[in-house]
């Protein structure tokens, strides 16, 4: 049935493939007639050049004559002499045309000639103005030439390719031997229906005792119908010749797959014992395996971790450190770096034995452990000596009462070492990060130095890096500290400003850190008194703000949208009158509009002489630098310096912040200092502002612009690059 089914799609395609192919000379045919149109529209001579060289052009046609409206033969392309069927056959074609309308080509009566066999003369209206008709078209029509072009297609032995008129008589007829003459005197053996244009058949059709399969294909307004046949016995013997194949085929993959199926199990009966032995073997390897990793692991525990107390050790301790740092940079948590050690630990040895000391390290660690979260990191780092890495802490208030919290448990007596009962307690140093050191190493020696610095205090406790530093260093600083200032050791932090109804960007702050080439990173804290004490901070505040003007230059330069940048005068700046006058030249120097920098001051600044304060505060309004009263509500006498001063904004300290939502006294103050700023038509800032209560209390309140932790810590210029493209700072 496949075999039949493509059969009978072949015939179909090459019936269709012929019959638009006979269409279209039919509509090439059609073309001439309009062509001869000319003929009665006054162009006889143009007429009949068209009309022969249309029919030399192509040489389907055999011979073309137009007739008038009287059937009288008005030109002819060859003489020959028309019979009295065919005369009446172009008055009827006139007759019809006038009275229907149509313009349908008809098949004109066929020649009885032999010599005229192949000859298939049609007849065309001619029609001239409103489709009425002015004559005929004679196209005689070469069918064996047109069947000749198909000669090549293979259609087995039993092909036939057939023409038949509107009523199924045989035109044409081209079988395998050749082309077979007909003369329509033969009626075909198909049955067509009326209406129906293409189908298939099957049946005996030239009654010769054999079943054929029919495809047909009759294009509408046409008189012709083309039927390509074929013997459903030569089709199936394709067929048959296939199957036998596919059979013997499959007999032999048969036998193949039979023979090899037999091999197979023969092999598998002998593999066998093979496949125990290999799967005992197996077990004896996975069993090695096993222990290799125990031994692997092990080695690798007992690498990374202390043998006494099984806490990490110093590599360990410091992979995990620098792990968590990288997350710290990404949150506004705090994170503490604890270094501690036991008070007369070295007595506890020499006295009792290491192997008491030995319990003791143990049982300190396992208080460690206890007092701390499972987040929280416990390493030994050699002898005495422990490392706490105490994380993802909401408050720095936090910090101390972890640190508390190991001193007094620490300091409880141990029990039961080999008999014996030890008091002990432990001197620790906190590190904070980022704000005493954003490495590993600025972290390890700060935190060093404040454990030393609580055994210097009497042990027993715990000291902050910034509560120690400053006497241990500050001679050191202050000789060291002109030079920083000549060499560019200082660096600026920015740390932005947020307008609350938006959360856009709003400006920096700009905070001077010393980056020490030995102590790292050092604060303001501890060298700004230095410099107030040896006049240095004169010099140190143009540093900073010709460090303001390069950086708004630079950003400009970038194509960026800056925003002001505040920085902060020191009183004896103040005294300075010719500071109006230096700030005015950097700014013409790097192209910084005056408005880009802002100028914040401190009740303290004032306190020396005010009228020479206000003389340079004046000047510098005038060059367009905005005035900022830092540290609002601090002081003794604000309300006076907001009358006089010529002040732009207002800083609410951050002391008033810190427990706004729990202090009904701040809440009353930092909501009395907004109402005043606004009637004085002063902006409010709001300083050191770290938590989401803090920012809701404050934006109900009608506060202006915030800065503190919760939206970021002072970074450094690429990091405040960041917030420069990108605004929107949404708070978490």
């Amino acid at each position: 049935m496949l075999t039949r089914a493509n059969a009978s799609v072949q015939q179909q395609n090459l019936s269709h493939i012929i019959s638009e192919n006979l269409g279209q000379i039919l509509d090439r045919g059609r073309v001439m007639a309009i062509a001869a149109e000319g003929w009665f529209n006054g162009n006889p001579a143009e007429t009949l050049g068209h009309l022969s060289s249309m029919a030399a052009a192509d040489r389907i046609f055999l011979r073309i004559a137009l007739y008038d409206q009287t059937s009288r033969r008005v030109y002819t392309s060859s003489p020959a002499q028309d019979s009295p069927e065919f005369t009446t056959a172009v008055w009827a074609l006139l007759s019809t045309s006038a009275q229907e309308g149509t313009n349908h080509l008809r098949l004109a009566p066929l020649s009885p000639s032999s010599e005229h066999a192949w000859q298939i003369p049609l007849l065309i209206p001619v029609n001239g103005n409103h489709n009425t008709p002015r004559g005929v078209l004679l196209v005689v029509l070469d069918l064996g030439y047109f069947l000749q072009l198909y000669r090549h297609i293979d259609m087995g032995r039993s092909g036939v390719i057939q023409v038949l008129t509107a009523d199924a008589m045989v035109v044409a007829e081209a079988r395998p031997e050749g082309l077979v003459l007909q003369n329509g005197a033969r009626r075909a053996g198909v049955s067509l229906q009326p209406g129906v244009h293409a189908g298939a058949l099957q049946g005996d059709l030239f009654q010769d005792g054999r079943t054929y399969l029919s495809s047909f294909r009759q294009p509408e307004s046409r008189p012709f119908t083309v039927v390509v046949s074929r013997d459903m016995q030569e089709i199936l013997t394709a067929h048959s010749a296939i199957r036998s194949r596919l059979f013997a085929g499959l007999a032999v993959l048969t036998a193949f797959f039979a023979a090899v199926t037999f091999w197979v199990a023969r092999g598998i009966q002998r593999q066998g014992g093979l496949v125990e032995a290999l799967a005992r073997s197996n077990e004896k390897i996975q069993l090695l395996i096993d222990q290799l990793e125990e031994e692997k692991r092990r080695a690798v525990m007992l690498a990374a971790h202390d043998h006494l107390t099984g806490l990490p050790n110093r590599r360990m301790f410091n992979e995990l450190l620098a792990s968590h740092l990288l997350q710290a940079k990404r949150n506004r948590r705090h994170y503490a770096l604890m270094y501690l050690d036991l008070d007369r630990f070295k007595s506890v040895n020499d006295t009792l034995g290491h192997h008491v000391g030995d319990l003791l390290l143990q049982a300190v660690s396992a208080r460690l452990r206890a007092g701390l979260r499972e987040s929280d990191i416990v390493a030994r780092l050699g002898g005495d000596e422990f490392a706490v890495l105490v994380t993802g802490l909401e408050r720095m208030d936090d910090i101390a009462a972890v640190a508390g919290k190991l001193v007094e448990q620490l300091s409880l007596p141990y029990e039961g070492l080999d008999g014996h009962a030890i008091q002990t307690s432990p001197s620790i140093g906190v590190a904070v990060f980022p704000r005493d050191g954003q490495d590993i190493g600025a972290l390890s020696r700060h935190a060093d130095a404040a454990m030393y610095q609580s055994k210097r205090s009497g042990r027993g406790r715990y000291t902050f890096y910034d509560a120690v530093r400053k006497p241990a260093d500050a001679r050191f600083l202050e000789q060291r500290l002109p030079k920083a200032i000549a060499e560019h050791e200082l660096v600026l932090h920015f740390q932005p400003k947020v307008r609350l109804c938006d959360y856009q960007l709003v400006g920096f702050e700009a905070l001077v850190r010393w980056q020490h080439p030995e102590f790292g990173l050092i604060y303001p804290n501890d060298f700004i008194p230095l410099a107030e004490s040896t006049g240095a901070i004169v010099e140190l505040g143009n540093w900073v703000a010709q460090a303001c003007c390069q950086q708004l230059a630079s950003w400009q330069a970038e194509g960026l949208k800056v925003v002001p940048i505040a920085f902060n005068v020191s009183a004896m700046q103040l005294l300075d009158e010719e500071l109006p006058l230096r700030v005015a030249g950097m700014l013409a120097t790097h192209g910084v509009a005056a408005g880009s920098l802002e100028v914040e001051i401190t009740e303290t600044c004032l306190v020396e002489s005010m009228d020479v304060a206000v003389k340079v505060l004046d000047a510098l309004e005038k060059l367009g630098v905005y005035i900022a009263l830092d540290d609002f509500g601090s002081g003794f006498s604000s309300l006076g310096y907001v009358r006089t001063l010529p002040i732009h904004c207002i800083k609410i300290d951050r002391s008033f912040i810190n427990d706004i939502r729990n202090s009904p006294d701040d809440a009353v103050i930092v909501t009395s200092i907004i109402t005043l700023a606004h009637n004085l038509k002063m902006r409010v800032v709001a300083e050191g502002v770290e938590r989401l209560d803090q920012l809701i209390h404050l934006k109900t309140a009608g506060c202006d612009e915030v800065q503190g932790y919760f939206f970021s810590r002072p970074v450094p210029a690429d990091a405040a690059r960041e917030f420069l493209l990108q605004p929107a700072m949404s708070p978490a």
